[in-house]
């Protein structure tokens, strides 16, 4: 059938600060990649969209007065619990199972030139499924007893829904953008790809990803309001995918975020994020290639809401925590929340 994000993409910008004259220094309001940390198969929404708050490198913070050479490193944990999964059927929901999924991230940002930036990220994820309708590719697990499963043999398909938790390095997210300051308004373009890190195990109601690679094309949008603390966010994206068995799944993406500055220390938030795209829908013989390859050729729409806050501890060093909730979906996990902590560091 993720997290994404996604897990697709999720955007990493920089914290405004709490004053206006800060804010407008910060050139490189935006980072280099949206990242999204799939936390399984299928691309839920990115835990925090675009709502997290590294504090990117900016001519504000760097002491030559310049973006060029400066970035920010950043570790994350996500933790995304799922039960059920948004189908055609009668309640719009299947009663699957459970899933519990915790995934760690590591990532880089470095501006190159004063607007231009990279982004490398590798998320590790560690997921375990419970319930009646695990993913079988044979008959041998005792949870597979009696299950129809399909003709052709995959032996490096691994049966990961025994309920264990069970981990591996998921996809690479690679990133380039360009930011600039038009009159207030922080724009930042950007290409991002995702790819995998290793052909891992993606038929299993418990897997780490899709197993795909993808291109994002997106652009991105930050003000701060005159005479205000509030500012708004907006990114839009197109996702290029691989696609599998012939069938398309690109998408459209949707990230929108409001925030208030408290002080200089503090910022609230408030976002929305949502996936819509292209996608087999039919009914499948559980028998076939098509089966097997389900999660990756399913569409996965959503639309989700969240929270969050960042606590900004010096000029260097940020906190940030927000937690997320699936408002609607489509052929897609019905997470309940999704918490994400991300500590980050400028440099």
């Amino acid at each position: 059938m993720r997290r994404q994000t996604d897990r697709e993409g999720r955007s990493r910008w920089a914290s405004f600060g709490a004053r206006r004259g800060r804010c407008r220094r910060w050139l490189a309001s935006g980072s280099a990649v949206a990242l999204a940390i799939p936390v399984v198969a299928q691309p839920l929404p990115p835990p925090t969209a675009i709502s997290d708050a590294a504090a990117m490198a900016s001519s504000a913070s760097a002491a030559d007065g310049t973006a060029r050479g400066h970035g920010t490193i950043s570790i994350e944990y996500q933790n995304t619990f799922v039960d059920g999964m948004f189908l055609p059927v009668p309640g719009g929901k299947a009663p699957i199972g459970t899933i519990r999924t915790q995934a760690m991230s590591f990532g880089i940002d470095y501006f190159f030139a004063d607007h231009w930036s990279g982004h490398v990220d590798l998320p590790f994820v560690y997921s375990r499924y419970r319930g009646d309708a695990p993913h079988c590719i044979t008959t041998a697990p005792p949870q597979c007893q009696g299950a129809v499963v399909p003709i052709q043999a995959h032996p490096e398909s691994a049966f990961l829904d025994d309920g264990h938790y069970h981990g591996t390095w998921q996809d690479w997210h690679v990133g380039l953008a360009y930011h600039d300051n038009v009159d207030d308004y922080f724009w930042s373009p950007s290409i991002t790809a995702t790819l995998p890190s290793h052909h891992y195990t993606f038929f299993a109601q418990s897997a780490p990803g899709q197993d795909l690679w993808k291109i994002e094309l997106a652009l991105e949008l930050a003000h701060q309001l005159e005479l205000s603390n509030l500012y708004y966010r907006i990114r839009a994206g197109h996702v290029f995918a691989e696609e599998t068995l012939g069938q398309s799944i690109d998408h459209n993406r949707l990230d929108l975020e409001l925030g208030y500055f408290l002080s200089d220390a503090w910022t609230i938030k408030a976002f929305a994020d949502a996936k819509k795209g292209h996608g087999y829908t039919g009914t499948y013989d559980r028998t076939t290639e098509a089966w097997y390859h389900h999660d990756q050729r399913a569409p996965h729409n959503y639309a989700s809401i969240g929270a969050g806050g960042d606590l900004h501890m010096n000029e260097r060093d940020t906190v940030s925590l927000t937690v997320q909730h699936l408002v609607w979906g489509e052929f897609v996990f019905d997470f309940k929340y999704s918490v994400d902590l991300r500590l980050s560091h400028d440099f």
